[in-house]
C-alpha cells in the first residue's frame, strides 16, 4: 500500500486527581481511537491531512496528544517529541501549577536535561503489575533459539519490554531503549528482554531495517496474556530478587530517566 494501513490504536492514560490536603489519588481511564478519519492539528491549530500527519508519525519524531482529555472523540495535536511539554497535563491545571525550568548557567547540557527529566511527573504506572511484588516467572526461547528462564535471572536486574511491530508508541521508544542498552552494555548484571507479539519471520524482517538492541523474544503473545497485558508498550524492571521495581505503560519522554534511576538503584 502507498501508505500504511489506517492507524488504529488505544491510548490508555491514568490521570491523578489530588485532594487539597491528601496524597490519595484516583485513577481514571480514557481510551482514544485514532485512524484516518481523526482530526489532527499542528501546534498552530492548522488541521493536517491524514497523509501529512501519518508521514510525520513514521519519522518517530512526533507524538499525538489529545486536545481535550475529557472527550474520547477529541481532536489531536501533533507535537515533536523534544518539545518542552511533550507530556499530558492534567485538565484544568492552572499555568502556575506547571513545572518551570530554571536551568542554572553552570550546568552542562546533559545535566540540565537530566534535571528537566527529574522535574517531570513520574511516568504512568501500568495496571498489570504491583511494585514490590515478585513477578510470576516464565520460560521461553529468544528469536535465536536460546532458552530463557526468568527464574534463572535472579541476582540480576531484568528490564522487560512488551511490544509489537504495528504499535506507534513502541516504535517511538525503541531508539531511547537502545541508548539504555548501550549504557549498560559492559554490565552483565543487567539483562534486557523485549517480548514481542509478532512471529519470528516478521520480526527478523523488521529487525533488518530497525535495530532493537534488547534480546528479542518472538511469539510472546501468550506471555503477555499471562500477565493480562492489553496496552503497549509496557515496560517492567525487576530487582535482583525478581520483584517489580518499576513498571509503566505507554511512551513518556522521561521514561528512560526513570528506568536508568531504577536500574542504578538496583545495582547498589
Amino acid at each position: 500500500m502507498k501508505y500504511f494501513t489506517p492507524l488504529l490504536f488505544l491510548i490508555a492514560l491514568s490521570f491523578n486527581s489530588w485532594a487539597q490536603d491528601t496524597l490519595r489519588h484516583k485513577a481514571v481511564n480514557r481510551s482514544f481511537r485514532i485512524d484516518d478519519h481523526s482530526v489532527v492539528k499542528d501546534s498552530t491549530g492548522k488541521q493536517l491531512t491524514y497523509k501529512q500527519w501519518s508521514d510525520l508519525m513514521r519519522t518517530r519524531q512526533y507524538v499525538l496528544l489529545p486536545e481535550n482529555m475529557e472527550d474520547t472523540k477529541t481532536a489531536f495535536i501533533l507535537s515533536r517529541k523534544d518539545e518542552r511539554e511533550a507530556r499530558y497535563i492534567k485538565p484544568n491545571t492552572a499555568p502556575t501549577d506547571r513545572v518551570s525550568i530554571n536551568t542554572p548557567k553552570q550546568l552542562s547540557p546533559e545535566e540540565a536535561q537530566e534535571q528537566y527529566m527529574a522535574s517531570l511527573p513520574k511516568p504512568y504506572e501500568s495496571s498489570y503489575f504491583n511494585t514490590g511484588e515478585v513477578m510470576e516467572p516464565f520460560s521461553t526461547h529468544d528469536i535465536n533459539g536460546n532458552k530463557i528462564k526468568l527464574k534463572d535471572l535472579r541476582g540480576k536486574i531484568v528490564v522487560l519490554n512488551f511490544w509489537f511491530i504495528g504499535c506507534p508508541a513502541c516504535m517511538q521508544e525503541i531508539p531511547e531503549l537502545n541508548k539504555l542498552v548501550d549504557d549498560y552494555k559492559n554490565n552483565t548484571n543487567v539483562v534486557f528482554l523485549a517480548i514481542a507479539l509478532d512471529d519470528r519471520y516478521d520480526l527478523k524482517k523488521f529487525l533488518k531495517q530497525t535495530e532493537f538492541k534488547y534480546d528479542i523474544i518472538d511469539d510472546g503473545r501468550y506471555i503477555a496474556s499471562g500477565y493480562k497485558i492489553g496496552l503497549y508498550p509496557t515496560s517492567v524492571i525487576l530487582d535482583k530478587e525478581g520483584k517489580v521495581a518499576f513498571h509503566t505503560v505507554g511512551f513518556a519522554v522521561n521514561s528512560p530517566y526513570w528506568m536508568r534511576k531504577t536500574i542504578n538503584e538496583g545495582l547498589k
